[in-house]
């Protein structure tokens, strides 16, 4: 369970968002992005309950299945990646806190610090 909240003063980042919905996760991923894109806007999808339902495919639509499955195991299997797996998501976190605590505000590409 996440307990990042979107702020509150900032406007959402699509329309319909909730926190709510990015809390459950599959145990690496949190389960709404592993249907469709929803940035810069929400793409077409199709829940696939039976492969014969979605004959013929149809162009820019995300069709998707839910496995119920830890993603880890599933995807990586932890005998395969071993320590590396895990190497991997501490480097990718520590990053993410380096962008969380910095001192000054991200510079952005032709923008200028006051």
């Amino acid at each position: 369970m996440s307990q990042w909240r979107h702020p509150p003063d900032v406007s959402p980042p699509y329309k319909g968002y909730r926190d709510e919905d990015w809390q459950d996760n599959d145990g690496a991923l949190n389960t709404i992005s592993m249907t469709h894109p929803r940035l810069p806007f929400e793409h077409p999808s199709r829940f696939v309950k039976n492969d014969s339902d979605c004959q013929p495919l149809e162009p820019g639509i995300w069709y998707y299945k839910i496995v119920e499955g830890d993603h880890i195991l599933f995807i990586v299997n932890r005998e395969r990646a071993g320590v590396q797996f895990d190497l991997i998501y501490d480097s990718i976190f520590e990053r993410c806190r380096k962008h969380v605590f910095r001192k000054t505000p991200p510079t952005l590409p032709n923008q200028t610090l006051q």
